[in-house]
C-alpha cells in the first residue's frame, strides 16, 4: 500500500509476538451502516481469534447524503473508491445498510456501489457481503430479486448445518446468528445458478449463507458482527419512533425487554469470520 493511502489504514494486530514475521492481510471495508464507529468496532471484534496481522482500509460512499455531521470524520479516516482504485487487496467486506425497503436503484449510492463491485473483481481476491449488501450483490451479479416480508425478520435464529463446508469449520451442528431485515431472497432463485451454493438455508429466514462455487464470494444474510445490545437498540429506537416492531426472537430473557439480553451468537460469529479470513489467506 502506498504512503498516500496509509493514512486511511487502521491496522489491527492480533499476533503481537511475531509481528515482524507474520503475514499481513490487507482488507477493504465499505462501511455503509449509519453508526460508523460502532460498526468498525464490531468488525474488528470478529477478528479476535485470527492469528495473523490484519490491515483495514475503511471506505465510505461519496455519493451518499449523510444526515449527520460524520463527513469530516470520514474524510479524515476513511478512503473513497477513487483514492484506492489503483490498489490491490486480499479481501473486501461490505456491511449491511438500513435501505432494504428501497429498490436497489433508488439507493443514492447505487451507482458507486456497482462501480465498487466491478472494480473489486480485478483488485480483490475474496469478497464478503453482509445482510443488505448480500442481497444487493446477488441482485447485481446474478439478477436475484429480493422480496418484502410481512413481518420483519428480527431476532436471533437457529442455523442447522446439513453439509460440511470450510466456512462452518468448528461450529456446532446448531448455532445462532442475528437477523434484522424486512426483505429476503428465495432459495429457488439462488439454485437456478450453477455457480452459487447455498450452505445454510431456513424456512423462517431464507438462505443464510451462500457462496460462489469458486469460493471467491461469500454472502451472509444475517449479522454475525452484531454486539450484544444491537438488536435491543434497534427495537427501542423503533418503539420510540412509533414504528411497528415485534420483539426480537430468541433474544430477551423470557421475552421480556426489561430483562437482560441472551447473547447466543458471539462465539459462532467469531468462528464464522475467522473461517472466512483463513479462506482469504489460503485461496
Amino acid at each position: 500500500m502506498t504512503k498516500l493511502k496509509q493514512r486511511y489504514s487502521k491496522q489491527f494486530i492480533l499476533n503481537r509476538s511475531s509481528i515482524s514475521s507474520a503475514k499481513t492481510l490487507n482488507l477493504l471495508v465499505l462501511n455503509i451502516m449509519p453508526n460508523k464507529l460502532e460498526t468498525e468496532g464490531q468488525i474488528l471484534n470478529l477478528c479476535t481469534n485470527y492469528s495473523q496481522n490484519l490491515s483495514f482500509t475503511f471506505l465510505y460512499p461519496q455519493t451518499h447524503h449523510f444526515k449527520t455531521n460524520i463527513v469530516p470524520y470520514l474524510e479524515k479516516t476513511y478512503a473513497t473508491l477513487e483514492e484506492v482504485k489503483d490498489e490491490y487487496f486480499d479481501g473486501l467486506i461490505v456491511t449491511g445498510a438500513p435501505v432494504e425497503n428501497l429498490d436497489f436503484t433508488q439507493v443514492d449510492y447505487w451507482n458507486e456501489f456497482t462501480q465498487l463491485l466491478n472494480w473489486s473483481k480485478t483488485h480483490v481476491k475474496q469478497r464478503l457481503f453482509i445482510c443488505w449488501a448480500a442481497q444487493a450483490a446477488l441482485n447485481y451479479d446474478f439478477g436475484i430479486p429480493k422480496y418484502q416480508v410481512e413481518q420483519k425478520i428480527f431476532g436471533v435464529f437457529k442455523h442447522h448445518i446439513k453439509q460440511a463446508n470450510p466456512l462452518l469449520h468448528g461450529l456446532k451442528d446448531v448455532f445462532y446468528l442475528p437477523h434484522s431485515r424486512r426483505t429476503t431472497i428465495q432459495s429457488s432463485d439462488v439454485t437456478r445458478h450453477d455457480d452459487l451454493n447455498i450452505i445454510l438455508d431456513s424456512s423462517s429466514t431464507g438462505p443464510q449463507l451462500i457462496t460462489t462455487v469458486d469460493r471467491r464470494d461469500t454472502f451472509i444474510t444475517g449479522h454475525p458482527e452484531y454486539n450484544t445490545n444491537t438488536l435491543a437498540d434497534e427495537y427501542f429506537r423503533d418503539r420510540k419512533n412509533e414504528i411497528p416492531i415485534n420483539l426480537p426472537e430468541n433474544y430477551f430473557y423470557a421475552n421480556d425487554p426489561s430483562k437482560q439480553v441472551i447473547n447466543r451468537w458471539h462465539d459462532a460469529g467469531i468462528r464464522l469470520f475467522t473461517n472466512w479470513l483463513n479462506q482469504v489467506e489460503t485461496l
